[in-house]
């Protein structure tokens, strides 16, 4: 039986049968008409369920990637072996006819993987980006640049095909991974265009990370260099030198000129949609300082914040960079492969594939990615916790697993701090959850006392909790205190819990009652906060001011008593919200151009207070008083609350009997503040008269409504 041969082109073409006797060149049909035979090479096909569609040496070479893939990915492979197959690959591909054509894995994009130092034989038969549509066509197109391509025939047929493949390169270069998109250029920069000199721009980047660093987290002063951040984002480099002109008093023309280039370069990125790292630092560097609008909601805080996340989710900074130093092996093989991005993908998607990831600036380039993500939360919560919205950034495997983040080796001394904050906004949800469960579960049948004490107890375990771990950890000077920032943050983190409970419409009348008192005390304490640490709140940010005058309008709102009302603290407590906004007002006209939001919130605390009913008459204690009474009373009808600051115990500060003149409430500490609210008296029925119903003083905008206080 003769074997079976291959049609030449033309009869293929006539669809005829292809007649020529065995080793002729040339069939009958051919012979006849006098044209070129072509014969192509014939091959006899792949049998049924065979899905490898590759022959000869194509074969081979495939094969070979495959188990120099596998082989890396495991870590029990013998290095020798995985040399060997390198090398029978480079000498294959030496060999191959159209060698120049095909794309080897050096000269292509890295093929995306989750190299892991345990990466098990189960873990190679789960599929990369399930989870993501997009992200599987782009790797599907990764996939396509490292696979040799087919070995094409030199035939005159082939050329024919060179506007198809031109086709089919557009549509995968429309799959492509996600890569950054810089703004940068001479006509950017805001040295190139005439509006800093690089001395002025090397002292204001100085000042930014020596002064302002501990206010907007996100960068790393070894990273961030002016050469680097002038070649990555010149939207970034132009912010960072506003910002620092803001606080410097001879740089008022250069701030106003920055901040004008500054709000041209937000407008063309967003119109143009550039995306990197650098730009998403850049929106949330611009958010604590933002200038006022014509309303004080009126200004691009949401706006940024809502472009820097859409930014961060394209560029995967929500993921974990594996593999990781900051984080566990066993947790690494517990967290979802969708929430994980390889160390050389993130690299390359940034635009720095020729970085080695082993190296500390290469190591810093993917922490940096990490760090822009927990900042965001961070900062998103804080804005959202102030201004009274909600959450929009979610808590990523990142944010989940973060309490040991900063003890890496290449941390910077910011990283502490940092995550601070974002474990307390993180775990503040459960914290939320169990108190408003607790009240929901509330029966007629409960004690509404020991409800009060139960809830008491798991909020004061959540941030006795918090305070010692973290007091040690970041603590400064001798004694450890927080840093004033720090401690504002914590202590309206306090408030805003308390009043939450307040507000929650199922909380029994005792668990209203005693957290009235315990949100005094706090917003007392954020008030005294801010005066002691005046001096080093030089910087203070949009919202931690929004924070100090919604903890000046609580305690205005729980100090207002009705004429049979307690007068012992009301003129305390409005001669401290007289200071705060003193405060306020200097820090934000600090230097004379520094137009800080704070100036506005202090000048309208004065006209809260002074519209806030008249106090006709000094406190008088009553005939017969004594110490001991009125201690053992207000001792009787509450538990003694934890210092918001420090857990230790403080001797009680006198009885209202001896507060003939306004206590001096910002020279006290924070254990001085809670004993002298809790000794105040009046707190059985109702406190400072204010009814147990009405909880609408405690939403986060009331107090910018006098009205709503009943003050006409």
């Amino acid at each position: 039986m003769s074997s079976k041969q291959a049609a030449c082109l033309n009869c293929r073409k006539s669809k005829i049968k292809c007649r020529r006797d065995s080793g002729s060149l040339v069939c009958e049909k051919c012979q006849h008409a006098g044209t070129e035979c072509i014969i192509p090479s014939f091959h006899v096909g792949r049998q049924k369920g065979v899905k490898n569609k590759r022959t000869g040496l194509e074969k081979a070479i495939y094969q070979i990637e495959e188990a120099i893939k596998r082989s890396r990915s495991d870590t029990l492979s013998n290095e020798g072996t995985l040399e060997q197959l390198q090398s029978l690959l480079d000498e294959a591909r030496s060999g191959f006819p159209d060698s120049s054509d095909t794309v080897s894995p050096s000269s292509a994009s890295f093929v995306p993987g989750r190299d892991g130092p345990a990466q098990s034989s189960d873990e190679q038969l789960a599929l990369d980006d399930a989870e993501n549509p997009l992200q599987l066509l782009a790797r599907a197109s990764d996939l396509r640049l490292t696979s040799p391509q087919s070995l094409e025939l030199s035939t005159s047929s082939s050329r024919n095909l060179g506007s198809e493949r031109d086709d089919k390169s557009d549509i995968h270069q429309f799959f492509l991974p996600m890569k950054a998109s810089l703004d940068n250029g001479p006509d950017l920069d805001p040295i190139e265009v005439g509006l800093v000199t690089t001395e002025e721009a090397e002292m204001l980047l100085s000042y930014f990370h020596e002064k302002l660093a501990h206010t907007r987290w996100g960068l790393d002063p070894l990273v961030h260099t002016l050469p680097f951040v002038r070649s990555r984002s010149s939207f970034l480099f132009t912010s960072i030198l506003a910002v620092s002109a803001l606080f410097l008093p001879s740089t008022a023309a250069l701030a106003k000129r920055l901040l004008l280039h500054r709000r041209s370069l937000a407008n063309q990125i967003i119109a143009r949609r550039l995306r990197s790292v650098e730009i998403v630092l850049a929106f949330m560097v611009n958010i604590p300082w933002m200038h006022p609008g014509a309303h004080s909601a009126d200004d691009d805080t949401g706006l940024y914040i809502s472009v820097a996340l859409s930014i961060a989710f394209d560029l995967s900074l929500n993921k974990i960079v594996t593999p990781s130093s900051a984080f566990d092996q066993d947790l690494l093989g517990r967290v979802p492969r969708a929430d994980c991005i390889d160390s050389r993908k993130a690299l390359a998607m940034d635009g720095f594939e020729d970085v080695d990831v082993g190296s500390e600036f290469g190591r810093r380039l993917l922490r940096r990615r990490e760090r822009v993500w927990i900042a965001l939360f961070v900062l998103e919560r804080g804005v959202c916790l102030a201004r009274g919205r909600s959450y929009s950034v979610p808590i990523t495997p990142l944010i989940k697993h973060c309490d040991r983040w900063h003890n890496d080796e290449t941390s910077n001394v910011q990283d502490g701090p940092l995550i601070s904050m974002a474990v307390l906004r993180r775990d503040l949800d459960d914290l939320f959850s169990a108190v408003r469960s607790r009240c929901d579960s509330y029966r007629v049948i409960d004690v509404g006392s020991k409800v009060a004490r139960e809830i008491e107890a798991t909020i004061d375990d959540f941030y006795d909790r918090w305070l010692a771990k973290w007091t040690i950890a970041i603590g400064e000077g001798e004694h450890k205190t927080l840093p004033p920032y720090v401690e504002i943050l914590v202590t309206h983190t306090r408030l805003s819990t308390y009043s939450g409970v307040i507000n929650h419409p199922t909380a029994p009348l005792e668990v209203k009652r005693l957290f009235r008192a315990s949100a005094l005390s706090s917003a007392l304490n954020v008030m005294r906060a801010a005066i002691q640490g005046e001096s080093r709140l030089k910087s203070m940010p949009n919202n931690t001011v929004i924070m100090i005058c919604f903890a000046a309008g609580v305690a205005l709102n729980l100090s207002t008593p009705s004429p049979s009302g307690n007068l012992s603290l009301a003129p305390s407590i409005r001669n401290l919200i007289e200071e705060t906004a003193s405060v306020l007002e200097r820090i934000g006209c600090t230097p004379s151009h520094r137009n800080g939001t704070s100036v506005l919130y202090g000048k309208y605390l004065r006209e809260v207070v002074k519209q806030a009913p008249r106090l006709s008459r000094p406190f008088e204690p009553a005939p017969g008083s004594s110490i001991s009474q009125l201690s053992n009373a207000a001792d009787s009808t509450f538990v003694t609350t934890a210092d918001t600051v420090q857990s230790f115990n403080q001797p009680q500060y006198p009885a209202p009997n001896l507060w003939a003149e306004p206590l001096q409430l910002s020279a006290m500490s924070g254990n001085e503040i809670i004993e002298t609210v809790l000794h105040a008296g009046d707190f059985d029925a109702t406190l400072f008269d204010i009814p147990m119903e009405d909880t609408s003083g405690f939403t986060w905008v009331d107090w910018m409504n006098p009205p709503e206080f009943g003050f006409q």
